[in-house]
């Protein structure tokens, strides 16, 4: 295994020494905690018609302010005081008790949705030029069949995301911006993001809406929605980052969780309710799981993080080593985007975002370390991953609004 995940990323006391206020609990445990700490919001239903209705839907009812302002601490360390990606946060507990308290609160009427581990955090920090994600949706089935096919018959979505504001979120720092199911041509129809003359008509940039929001309350939304996260404006005076963190609920036979040995399933009593007596219990993964997360969803959404070719060799080693913990179908992604990420590197459009006087370029390996070298066997199979990669491109990677010189020249900025 790469000498730098060996040495620092697995473990765990390198972390508890970056962000001493938060904890790791090696074998994940189970967490149990007072639900009068994560209400479910009163009008369920009228929450579900929004989302149906809308595409999104606002939560207003803050999560739990003790995990809400650790969590967003933790972010914040990483970032600002080690330069490591905000997704790192997924190493510690606190963060899987906000997921847990996530999975009670959210009103998900279908038995077959659960918790899919596509979990993102952000520090967005318009003073240092980042910015949110481009336009884009989060799946893009391969047919009309296939779109009708990931909705409910009763219009639910197969796959919801749930965004929290960890700080506030409004359009000066950045916040996120969508356009609504009803004003959106291609929310239900193939192979469209969104009509360039249905967008440059001056009727439809009104139909635009930011979600701005309060630390602690949240947004639902489907994985059709149009959404992206706005640039945030560097000359207001004592401008916030933008910290948030989400999580995502899929139809098993849509999109499988990404781990195949383990499930985060709120504890059920007899009559198939969740505990009574006020409290509710929820498996949380160990150390190891956590961090093959990290360096999975790392190598996903690479585009976006911007790390050296070291440590994308880092992580997808660490993925090859504990492979069989994966579902199949999200290994082998995250192995084809490693492999776009490499010969984008060797193309020489990455830059080394992460890798400028911080943690990172700290533990790089010696230039004597051949670790990186791949065999001749590996480097055809990759290849070949590459070749039929399109089939795991989602509407970000073909959107008019990303072309590939773009999303290059975007990377430099977006770390979030």
């Amino acid at each position: 295994m790469n000498h730098l995940l060996s040495s620092r990323w697995s473990d765990e006391e390198y972390w508890q020494r970056l962000c001493p206020h938060l904890t790791i609990t090696s074998d994940g445990g189970t967490y149990l905690a007072a639900a009068e700490h994560s209400q479910k919001d009163g009008g369920e239903e009228l929450l579900l018609e929004r989302l149906i209705d809308d595409g999104y839907a606002l939560i207003d009812s803050p999560c739990s302010t003790i995990l809400r302002e650790s969590v967003c601490q933790g972010i914040s360390d990483l970032e600002l005081k080690h330069s490591l990606p905000a997704t790192f946060i997924l190493l510690f507990d606190e963060t899987w008790r906000l997921a847990a308290e996530s999975q009670h609160r959210l009103p998900l009427r279908h038995k077959n949705m659960c918790f899919n581990f596509d979990m993102l955090a952000w520090h967005i920090d318009a003073r240092r030029k980042q910015v949110g994600f481009s336009p884009h949706r989060d799946r893009q089935p391969d047919n009309l069949d296939a779109l009708k096919d990931s909705f409910y018959p009763d219009g639910q979505a197969k796959y919801i995301t749930h965004w929290i504001a960890l700080a506030e979120a409004n359009p000066n720092n950045s916040c996120l911006y969508v356009i609504p199911k009803q004003f959106d041509p291609g929310y239900l129809q193939e192979m469209i993001i969104l009509q360039k003359v249905q967008i440059m008509r001056q009727q439809s940039y009104q139909n635009i809406r930011a979600l701005p929001r309060k630390a602690g309350e949240s947004i639902i939304f489907t994985h059709r929605i149009l959404h992206w996260g706005s640039a945030g404006n560097p000359n207001i005076s004592n401008l916030q980052p933008r910290v948030a963190i989400s999580f995502v609920y899929s139809d098993v036979d849509f999109e499988a969780p990404y781990l195949t040995n383990f499930s985060m399933n709120v504890e059920e009593d007899r009559d198939g309710k969740q505990n009574p007596g006020g409290t509710y219990k929820l498996s949380l993964p160990p150390f190891k799981l956590r961090l093959l997360l990290v360096c999975s969803q790392l190598l996903i959404y690479y585009q976006r993080f911007n790390l050296s070719t070291q440590h994308l060799r880092a992580c997808y080693d660490y993925c090859k080593q504990h492979a069989d913990e994966l579902n199949e179908t999200y290994r082998t992604k995250v192995f084809v985007e490693f492999v776009k990420a490499m010969k984008e590197s060797r193309d020489g459009a990455g830059d080394d975002c992460y890798d400028n006087n911080t943690n990172l370029a700290k533990e790089k390996d010696s230039p004597n370390n051949n670790e990186d070298d791949e065999s001749d066997d590996e480097e055809a199979m990759l290849e070949a991953m590459l070749d039929n990669s399109e089939e795991f491109e989602d509407d970000y990677d073909d959107s008019e609004f990303n072309d590939r010189d773009n999303v290059i020249k975007q990377k430099r900025a977006r770390v979030g």
